[in-house]
């Protein structure tokens, strides 16, 4: 069994090409495995490869240290006519979303530490269990996250006897 592929489950969608330990800091080197990527504004995909560029993302701590995915990602061409959007870079599922700088994963992470504890308390745990992240940035993903469903009301403004006084 490869144990990349058990520490690393979460990136199954990746060609791992190297992994690196050097002090506290875990580098991840790799790249898609898919061929093409479907175009974020009209779902075509496309399998024209405009160019490539090397993207850091910081992911979830392995054994406490730091854990930093250097993935060479591609920018394609939209096939499409009628699409405005010419070129685009592709994201991989549960892995990247658009300008994010953190991991699925890492910034699950970080919400958990940021709801329970907030900016500089949070930010002194996330600096012992691996991601060295500041207090601000905590708190712009506590901000960042959608509001609570809130259920429907099933009672409204029920009134016990001893209250009234009878």
């Amino acid at each position: 069994m490869d144990v990349a592929a058990v520490v690393f489950s979460h990136l199954s969608g990746l060609r791992i090409s190297n992994v690196l330990a050097t002090g506290l800091t875990v580098r991840v080197y790799a790249e898609p495995g898919s061929v093409g990527a479907r175009c974020p504004d009209c779902s075509t995909v496309s399998r024209r490869v405009h160019s490539r560029y090397e993207r850091r993302l910081l992911d979830a701590p392995v054994a406490g240290r730091e854990t930093v995915l250097h993935l060479r990602v591609r920018r394609f061409f939209c096939t499409m006519d009628d699409c405005l959007r010419r070129i685009f870079a592709e994201q991989i599922d549960g892995v990247t979303v658009r300008h994010g700088r953190f991991s699925t994963l890492a910034r699950n992470g970080m919400e958990a530490v940021a709801l329970a504890l907030g900016g500089r308390a949070g930010a002194r745990l996330a600096g012992r269990l691996g991601p060295h992240v500041g207090r601000m940035t905590l708190l712009r993903l506590v901000r960042a996250l959608p509001e609570p469903p809130v259920p429907a009301l099933t009672v409204l403004g029920r009134v016990s006897k001893s209250a009234v006084g009878g």
